[in-house]
């Protein structure tokens, strides 16, 4: 007799604006920190008239092929974060974000060894980015 799998629902994360809100930071500070140097909206004059979302397209437009957008010597939120950036907030699956964090950012002196459950756990300690299911 064999035992029923365990149906686990898929986990996808995304970067919510209201909870950056509620957890009293500024979406558009943070976002707008995470530009690179080839955004046109660091020529804006007035930063904090910006929108979120338009920050984060345009991030996802012009910082995809910046070669150190994302370096693995960043923590790992930070790294998820801007992960998720690159997608422009789209709701990403949790091993995708493993698979990105642990084979495309991990090298011989950063290994970048945890698990699914563990990225997890980190993501749902959040206390700064918004990460939210």
């Amino acid at each position: 007799m064999s035992l029923p799998e365990l149906q686990i629902e898929p986990q996808y994360y995304h970067v919510d604006i209201d909870r950056i809100n509620q957890l009293n930071r500024s979406p558009v500070a943070i976002i707008a920190a995470r530009r690179g140097p080839s955004c046109p909206s660091l020529l804006e004059p007035n930063q904090e008239s910006l929108d979120p979302k338009t920050l984060m397209t345009e991030i996802a437009k012009y910082c995809t092929d910046e070669p150190d957008y994302i370096r693995n010597d960043m923590p790992i939120q930070e790294m998820i974060f801007r992960i998720i950036l690159l997608k422009n907030n789209k709701p990403t699956l949790l091993e995708d974000l493993h698979r990105d964090l642990t084979e495309k950012w991990a090298n011989p002196t950063r290994p970048l060894n945890i698990s699914v459950s563990g990225l997890n756990r980190i993501l749902l300690s959040d206390k700064y980015y918004g990460f939210s299911q």
